[in-house]
């Protein structure tokens, strides 16, 4: 497949529809993140440039208006709402909830590298909690287990983020749905309920190894749950057991809103009342939050949104200390600046300790035509954002929302109408920056679609746009997923056809540098060199487009320090150009096992290969310890010099390995002393 690199991300503004050459079948928009949009010819109508305003001064001098930047990752699999939502690596991970008819799902669902990827889990989580322990694993628990509504759970699942999947955890010692979790050290404190009798007034303690009960607290579902070094919980929350209005006491002779206090270190259960919080209450909390997303280490205390009478919106602190709760006098827009639109905001503050800011959700329109809006407001300096985005055709509020690792929050889920309509969408949102400057401008672009929509993708996120003439082949898209070839293919041409160039031969790419490496983090970077890298067709078959496919690779004094085994090759291209791949699945000694891609393609000339690029794989793998490379993750290199000569094949080799795949063992040591052997294993281990 041929590509033409249209833009830089540095001259966004510069691209204009005559971009678009004449007979492309579409454009890739390449992300720095890694991710790939394709917009084929059927969807794609033009690109332009766009200039977008970084805020307009808002009347009270601290806050700004600025647009809402977004993307639309793939669908869910799985339809859902009430399901738990936690980051994962550069991903993050969805459980259970119920789908629509408010069927539960014994589903999980891993997305990363722009794509969704099932998950074993042993029991459905509606309703549940998800709670981050001290080692780094997340435990979720409890929740409906027949239908909404119906049924408790005391199942826990724990997922290992090193391992991607789930294990079986203790069990709860009560049954429960609509409940939340903290974590204070190893211990862990899990709290309300919904509709359950007597178990509404226990909570469960988690100290390590099991849970056991502990008596006298207020019945409550979706209850707020801060908690402090030294053990002491506090429990409170806008519903009781039944999901009407929370009790209330009086103190002073005011209306006072009760909460429960809970010391680890004398098991004691006391009954307290703010005193304030009947004036100013809570927002209800929806069953995807984490009160963990809503503190802040530094001022060790918990945020959160309430309501007055009178429908102002007024932002807290709570510490877990003698002086109780502490108010922001945050004006928050109870409509949207220079407009009448009320915003309602969703239940839930979310704390990104990075940038010292914490976002506010909220939402106008229809649940078929709605408009989301998040606040940033930055907590030490005082000063917020509001962005917009509309369009939307369901209630991402009825979502999951979580802050991933870059700082976007991603919403999985939602609905349309109420909550047995449960929706696959899935958008990931870029913040605003807290008081951005007013008169700043950005460059982006707008690509719009057949159908009038159109998708805005700005300056700082782009990497390139870049055209393709044709669809990938069809054989090649049967084995490998369009979303990984849109990414290599960026990097390297991916040829189709049924009518390619005679291969048979022996090649070597000298020297052999790395073009890109999708894993940001990894230390091998483009532009480095490794050893030569030498590959071998045979048996070429012209009738079922098929070879015979061998490589070796050759330090520096010419000695074969790894080669593959045979493998079958798939061929394919017209002209002079082919691609050829091969997947190959190895299986360790230790029951590990990984499935990797071998991608390469290049010209035949008279003189050799003219442009040969080798991209390698990661497709699936079992990896408990983590060596390998992560699922997505590839790597592309080339002959520089553009020109890769016929060779002989060696049949002496020193040092050499051989495997299924060709690929040397991340774990086995080079020959002593010598480095260029040492950098085969950098490009080869799969870490």
């Amino acid at each position: 497949m041929k590509r033409n690199m249209i833009l830089k991300a540095l001259a966004v503004a510069l691209l204009g529809t005559a971009a678009l050459e004449a007979g492309a079948q579409g454009i890739y928009v390449n992300k720095k993140n890694g991710e790939s949009i394709a917009y084929p010819k059927g969807v794609l109508d033009r690109v332009v440039p766009t200039k977008v305003s970084t805020g307009t001064t808002v009347a009270n001098g601290v806050g700004v208006v600025a647009d809402l930047q977004y993307e639309k990752a793939p669908d869910m699999k799985t339809a859902r709402m009430g399901h738990q939502i936690f980051p994962s690596g550069n991903g993050f991970v969805v459980v259970g909830g119920h789908t629509t008819n408010f069927d539960l799902t014994t589903t999980a669902e891993l997305y990363e590298n722009g794509q969704w990827r099932d998950l074993t889990i042993g029991s459905p989580h509606d309703g549940a909690f998800s709670v981050m322990m001290s080692d780094g694993r997340v435990m979720v628990g409890g929740g409906f287990s027949q239908r909404i509504g119906v049924g408790h759970s005391t199942k826990v699942d724990i997922y290992d983020p090193a391992t991607k999947t789930f294990t079986a955890g203790p069990e709860l010692s009560v049954a429960r749905a609509f409940c939340k979790a903290v974590a204070v050290g190893t211990h862990i404190y899990v709290n309300g309920n919904w509709w359950s009798d007597g178990d509404a007034t226990k909570m469960d303690y988690f100290d390590g190894t099991s849970f056991r009960a502990i008596s006298g607290m207020q019945e409550r579902s979706n209850p707020y749950m801060f908690a402090a070094a030294g053990g002491k919980i506090w429990t409170w929350g806008t519903y009781d057991k039944s999901g009407n209005k929370a009790a209330f006491g009086k103190h002073d002779g005011k209306d006072a809103y009760r909460f429960d206090e809970y010391l680890e270190s004398t098991g004691k259960v006391d009954d307290y009342v703010f005193i304030d919080l009947a004036e100013y209450v809570p927002l209800g909390l929806t069953p995807d939050v984490r009160p963990s997303d809503s503190y802040e280490s530094a001022l060790d205390g918990y945020f959160f949104l309430t309501q007055t009478a009178a429908g102002d919106y007024v932002l807290y602190r709570t510490r877990v200390a003698e002086d109780g709760t502490s108010r922001y006098k945050l004006d928050i827009p109870e409509v949207f600046p220079g407009s009448t639109t009320a915003i309602t905001y969703r239940g839930g503050v979310i704390v990104n300790e990075k940038k010292s800011e914490l976002y506010l959700i909220g939402a106008s329109g229809t649940n078929t035509d709605q408009t989301v809006y998040i606040i940033s407001y930055n907590y030490n300096e005082g000063y917020w954002t509001i962005a917009s985005a509309g369009g939307f055709g369901y209630n991402l509020m009825e979502g999951s929302w979580t802050l991933l690792a870059d700082g976007r929050l991603a919403c999985a889920g939602g609905n349309i109408k109420d909550n047995y309509d449960a929706q696959k969408g899935v958008y990931i949102f870029t913040p605003p920056t807290a008081g951005a400057a007013t008169d700043g401008t950005a460059y982006g672009v707008h690509v719009y679609k057949t159908d009038g929509s159109a998708d805005t993708y700005m300056d700082s996120d782009l990497e390139s746009i870049t055209t393709y003439e044709e669809q990938f082949d069809e054989r090649i898209v049967q084995e490998i997923p369009v979303e990984y070839l849109s990414k290599m293919s960026a990097y390297m041409p991916i040829y189709a056809g049924s009518t390619p160039p005679s291969i048979e031969g022996t090649y070597l790419m000298n020297p052999c540098v790395m073009v890109y490496n999708s894993d940001l983090n990894s230390p091998y970077k483009p532009g480095k060199i490794f050893v030569d890298y030498i590959a071998k067709y045979t048996n070429q078959n012209m009738t079922k487009n098929t070879a015979t496919y061998q490589y070796e690779e050759r330090n520096k004094n010419g000695d074969v320090t790894s080669k593959s085994d045979e493998a079958e090759a798939k061929v394919l291209g017209e002209g002079n150009n082919y691609t050829t791949y091969t997947i190959v699945e190895t299986t360790n000694t230790d029951g590990s096992w990984t499935k990797m891609a071998t991608i390469l393609s290049a010209t035949v000339t008279a003189e050799g290969l003219r442009n040969f690029y080798e991209g390698i794989l990661m497709l699936d793998k079992k990896d408990p310890n983590n060596t390998r490379m992560d699922i997505g993750v590839f790597r592309i290199f080339k002959d520089e010099d553009g020109l890769s000569e016929p060779t002989t094949w060696k049949a002496r080799t020193k040092a050499a390995r051989t495997g299924a795949t060709g690929l040397l063992d991340a774990t086995a040591a080079a020959p002593a002393g010598d480095a260029q052997v040492e950098e085969t294993q950098e490009k080869s281990k799969q870490d």
